[in-house]
């Protein structure tokens, strides 16, 4: 399957999915004053979870990232539960803030170093890119993000 192709197919488990929806909708938490959605809002983890669903062939780091989000996603559950009691779905979100700082700064123990700079980096990029990119990718659904910021939409996209 070509790039350019759509794809259906889930990369991420609904437990691995529900974690990584919890992340990312601390990363862009949205604002509802300003008509800002959340990255839960408009699906940024289900775009994450349609790209490892693609073909290995459609991007070259698709079978990293395979690799990558339930390696990580277990390492950070399995952080919460050592520093909470509970499982990353049941923190609050002061909770989940503490683990994303702890993680930006590379400074949760019993966690490589590396693979924690690697991990917010790759979880950042693809939250705002699950937020803001063209909604037939799994992510901004039905165009609100694009609608929040006032991007034209083209015709293809007024009914997404």
């Amino acid at each position: 399957m070509s790039w350019t192709q759509t794809s259906q197919a889930e990369g991420l488990t609904p437990e691995q999915l529900a974690q990584l929806a919890v992340l990312m909708d601390r990363l862009l938490p949205g604002d509802a004053r300003r008509g800002i959605p959340s990255a839960g809002e408009v699906g940024a983890a289900n775009f994450v979870s349609r790209l490892l669903g693609r073909t290995a062939d459609a991007y070259h780091e698709i079978s990293t990232w395979r690799t990558l989000y339930p390696t990580a996603l277990a390492s950070l559950d399995g952080y919460a539960l050592n520093q909470f009691g509970r499982p990353l779905t049941g923190l609050t979100q002061a909770e989940v803030d503490f683990v994303l700082n702890g993680l930006q700064v590379s400074g949760l123990p019993g966690i490589a170093a590396a693979d924690q700079k690697t991990w917010f980096k790759t979880l950042l990029r693809h939250c705002y890119q699950g937020c803001f990119g063209d909604p037939r990718w799994g992510g901004n659904r039905g165009a609100k993000m694009w609608r929040a910021i006032g991007y034209p939409l083209l015709p293809a996209t007024e009914d997404a």
